[in-house]
């Protein structure tokens, strides 16, 4: 969306200049004393300060806003919301494709692996071991609950609760939000799938929804340090092998759409929808809902990329 909509070097400039003089300059402000303000002024715009605030005030409102939308659209209307979003990413993988200068035998095998490995996280979404282990953590979560209401005791529900946050979940939360961040900041590569395929992006959601501070902490920081560490690496990879590393993340999108197939063969666990297998999809009413959706998401990315043209000419 970055470059469609014309700010993705900008971004990336912005993003490339902050650094430790940076953390340091800021630090010096402290003291209040005229050169160290003055330093801390100028650096504000070198990293082009005002326009990643109004970006970032902006997401995070998109974000606190949507999420509870987000959350009822994946589980009550999971096949147009999908449709959307495959609408979205078919559309996007023409914005990079015009980034290549010349695709070449190598780009292609380049591309192929992309759209193996992205196929292949998304096997691990599907499929009857996720059903098998969901059930699993249901029955363990049933049978905790009963042996309490059993005893007369009150505790807390583990899955609600900060405290009872296990260290190797919050590592794993800061893991996954340097992931994403670094996926976000890739032409077209979405964060949130990222997260869907690392199976915590539901986790998210619900942290934010009930403002779960520590989690969110975690994940910020996470995710802050990923995107400024992965910003210098795509500069650095992108001057270097550009046609290669634009190739990949062709792949990526590609492989995403499989992934992101509507059409699924699903079981309801403890009120949680769990995916087990692509299915062909009937002729309904669904069917159209879900093509209508697509064509939507299809519309938005070129209505967008048309706009971003107009503006640049």
């Amino acid at each position: 969306m970055a470059i469609v909509l014309g700010i993705y070097e900008r971004l990336i400039r912005a993003l490339h200049h902050i650094g430790l003089s940076t953390v340091q300059k800021f630090l010096g402000a402290i003291t209040l004393k005229r050169d160290k303000l003055s330093e801390a002024r100028a650096e504000l715009r070198h990293i082009d300060f005002g326009f990643l605030a109004a970006l970032a005030v902006g997401a995070a409102l998109a974000i606190k806003a949507l999420s509870d939308l987000i959350k009822y659209l994946f589980n009550n209307q999971h096949d147009p919301t999908h449709g959307f979003f495959c609408g979205l990413i078919l559309a996007s993988i023409i914005i990079p494709a015009k980034m290549l200068k010349r695709f070449s035998v190598k780009a292609f095998i380049v591309l192929l692996i992309a759209v193996a490995l992205t196929v292949g996280l998304s096997l691990g979404m599907i499929g009857e071991d996720k059903l098998e282990n969901a059930s699993k953590k249901y029955e363990l979560k049933e049978n905790r609950q009963s042996s309490i209401s059993a005893s007369g005791i009150v505790e807390p529900d583990a899955d609600s609760e900060v405290g009872n946050i296990s260290v190797m979940k919050l590592l794993y939360l800061f893991f996954c939000g340097a992931i994403s961040a670094s996926a976000m900041i890739l032409p077209g590569i979405s964060g949130s799938f990222i997260l869907l395929l690392l199976g915590i992006y539901f986790d998210v959601i619900a942290a934010v929804s009930r403002l779960d501070w520590l989690v969110l902490a975690i994940f910020a920081v996470g995710c802050g340090i990923g995107l400024l560490a992965f910003t210098r690496l795509l500069n650095y990879v992108l001057e270097r092998h550009r046609d290669l590393t634009i190739s990949f993340l062709i792949g990526l999108m590609a492989g995403s759409l499989y992934g992101l197939w509507p059409f699924r063969k699903y079981e309801i666990v403890g009120g949680e929808r769990i995916d087990v297998a692509h299915i062909i999809p009937q002729m309904n009413l669904n069917l159209l809902i879900t093509s209508l959706a697509f064509l939507a998401g299809c519309g938005a990315i070129l209505l967008f990329y048309r706009f971003e043209q107009r503006e640049a000419s």
